[in-house]
């Protein structure tokens, strides 16, 4: 991890001129203007601030002297940087300066409760210390703080203090925080700490946007997602030197990274400017291209003006511009197809990476969608989306590759072709193209209801396996990698296996059930620091959750709902509009609340399926539909990255279409795989 721009003991700093520390700290941020948070002229009155408390702490507590001060520590994660870290004896003092607020803004608080959070989690010499926010606002008023201890949790309340009081917060809370039983903490291996981030993915999106690599901002130990990326660079070398039409697809479990391979390949500068070809990220999925448009065009935009106020910019921002940027390089598939579908040229790109590419729609769903928004005048084409990127794609007469990322077993609507489809298109008609794909993959295994490219290997393809091309530990639940085994035995109806699995997670990843949505929301919001993003989920065809206030039909604002904050009714914290399987995938938040509707339903020892049509459920007879259904909750039940509270109705002995007799069964079947009640 990155160094402070500045390091001392409390005893050098108080003897380090303000010159010299000033110079010290601008010569850091001349690397990194991008995440330079303190405007440089601030950091006189900030360092004055500091000394005179330090100093006045000092007087108190003479051992003070001997603590660490660092200034500017980078947070790669969170693309910024802490203005100060306090190292003392066995406690974490952060502190964030808001050097103009006369007010203690939420938002502020929630940034300071980030970044400790962020090493909690993350930084390896944090683990298992206790760590204090403080939010430093000189000019406001002194409010009223109760210091207490919080045992349940290592990150503490947040400090709220100005320049009257910040000494004595301070050592009011080393006097209560501190065991001298401890062993202190060694500030050089604290600041040269291994850090071993996991960002959601539109951190990870907004951090390669800003020039970040992707090894800076995941796990260590989630090495295969640089394996998959140098092995899909090299496919991309190998097509451009040899003139071959390439397909890599890229599997993996829910989580694993998959969009993060294909946002990183799209930012190989270097590799894409060598051979002078254009590359781009495409996806069918609405949601999750509107989220990520939205997020790296407000981030653009905000570190734009950043650098504006700064003056290291001479035009002012605009959010139009940063708008731009983005859409040319995060695209939607359907567009794409709806603009070569009938110009015979060669496209634009050379190297396209399709995202969930099991969602592709096949051929029937095409040319009905073709029809219903007129993007075919004339002669409507009844061709899968496979097809029709493989036919454009197959235009360029030298070389092309197409990277389809593959979220297997997610095909969660009637007209998802699944990943059998470009396998068929590859035989049929395209079997020039070279295959690179994982083994597992490959071929259909008759004992495993995952789809694969082929029911059997072709022997008219060039097909190259390899298992890089496969990530199989999730970097979502980053405190369970054995969830997606769990949800796997959870829907697969091996709830023995379940239970199994689940004392493996359940110290780092709580999954409860209750039968009180009250309660699931209270769960959910008395876990919430900092900008940990709580929301309530549910399967689209839960139609009968309505009487309880959850509506499945409500049209919602997806980027509001996913990036908006905690003082706005229609974003995800508020509790009370909930996001369907079609909403969130592919996407995440931190902890979910899980609403159980009776379309999923126990029937026996196995389950039931139902779709609720007028007034009464119906049963639902199709095999595909039925799958469907079942990833639909498989979806639903992976898109929480630290834990998730699950909450099925008691329902309504006067009301046949939610009895007691529908949710009864499902919520026992829960407890039997393993989770607790509340």
């Amino acid at each position: 991890m990155t160094q402070a721009y500045y390091r001392n003991s409390v005893r050098g700093f108080l003897s380090d001129s303000n010159n010299f520390i000033k110079g010290t700290l601008d010569s850091g941020s001349t690397q990194h203007a991008q995440i330079w948070t303190i405007q440089f002229d601030s950091w006189e009155r900030s360092i004055e601030i500091l000394k005179e408390h330090l100093s006045d702490i000092c007087a108190n507590y003479e051992n003070a002297n001997n603590w660490t001060v660092l200034l500017e520590y980078e947070i790669p994660r969170l693309l910024t940087r802490i203005d100060v870290v306090i190292i003392a004896d066995d406690l974490i003092f952060i502190v964030e300066f808001k050097y103009d607020r006369k007010f203690f803004e939420p938002a502020d608080k929630r940034q300071v409760e980030d970044y400790a959070l962020d090493l909690k989690d993350f930084h390896l010499e944090s683990r298992d210390k206790i760590i204090i926010p403080i939010l430093l606002a000189p000019l406001a008023q002194t409010i009223p703080f109760i210091n207490f201890k919080d045992t349940a949790n290592l990150v503490q309340p947040t400090i709220k203090a100005n320049e009257r009081n910040l000494s004595t917060l301070i050592l009011s809370s080393y006097e209560l925080n501190h065991n001298s039983a401890n062993k202190s903490i060694a500030a050089h291996e604290w600041e040269n700490s291994a850090y071993s981030p996991t960002p959601t993915i539109i951190q990870a999106a907004q951090a390669l946007f800003a020039g970040q690599k992707v090894e800076a901002i995941t796990k260590k130990g989630a090495e295969n997602l640089s394996l998959t990326t140098e092995y899909v660079l090299r496919v991309i070398d190998d097509a451009k030197r040899e003139n071959k039409k390439m397909v890599c697809f890229v599997t993996g479990v829910p989580g694993a990274g998959k969009t993060l391979v294909g946002l990183n390949i799209i930012h190989q500068d270097e590799f894409v400017e060598k051979n002078k070809s254009s590359t781009a990220y495409f996806s069918g999925n609405g949601p999750l291209i509107e989220v990520l448009r939205e997020a790296l065009a407000r981030d653009e935009f905000e570190r734009e003006a950043i650098l504006y106020r700064n003056k290291q910019r001479t035009q002012k921002p605009s959010k139009s511009i940063s708008h731009q940027k983005i859409e040319s390089k995060i695209q939607n598939i359907h567009k794409f197809i709806k603009d070569n579908i009938r110009d015979e040229k060669a496209p634009f790109e050379r190297i396209a990476i399709f995202d969930e590419a099991q969602r592709c729609w096949d051929a029937d769903n095409a040319y009905n969608k073709a029809v219903q928004s007129r993007v075919q005048e004339k002669n409507p084409l009844r061709k899968s989306e496979a097809e029709i990127i493989f036919e454009v794609m197959d235009r360029h007469k030298d070389w092309a590759v197409i990277i389809a990322l593959v979220g297997n077993g997610q095909e969660i609507n009637t007209g998802e072709a699944g990943i059998g489809e470009w396998g068929r298109v590859l035989r049929q008609k395209y079997n020039h193209w070279q295959v690179h794909i994982s083994p597992e993959l490959l071929i259909r295994d008759q004992n495993n209801s995952i789809n694969a490219l082929f029911n059997e290997k072709p022997d008219n393809i060039d097909i190259q396996t390899n298992n890089s091309l496969h990530l199989v530990v999730s970097q979502r639940s980053f405190k369970a990698n054995n969830l997606n085994d769990w949800v796997n035995a959870v829907i697969d109806n091996k709830p023995v296996i379940a239970k199994e699995l689940y004392s493996l997670i359940s110290d780092q990843y709580p999954i409860v059930t209750t039968r009180n949505l009250l309660v699931a929301k209270e769960w959910l919001t008395a876990w919430k620091q900092g900008n940990k993003r709580i929301g309530l989920v549910a399967s689209s065809g839960g139609l009968r959750l309505r009487p309880y206030g959850i509506n499945t039909r409500e049209v919602i604002n997806v980027p509001y709902w996913f990036l908006n904050n905690d003082e706005d009714v229609r974003s995800s914290y508020y509790l009370e509009i909930v996001a369907t399987e079609y909403k969130i995938q592919g996407l995440e938040i931190d902890r979910v609340g899980l609403c159980w509707d009776g379309d999923l339903r126990r029937d026996g020892n196995k389950w039931g399926f139902k779709n609720f049509n007028g007034t009464k459920w119906a049963n639902v007879n199709k095999e595909e539909d039925r799958q469907f259904l079942l990833n639909k909750y498989r979806v639903l039940l992976t898109r929480a990255r630290e834990g998730m509270i699950l909450w099925v109705p008691e329902g309504d002995k006067d009301d046949i279409t939610r009895s007691p007799e529908i949710y009864d069964p499902i919520f026992e079947y829960l407890k039997s795989c393993g989770i607790g009640e509340i």
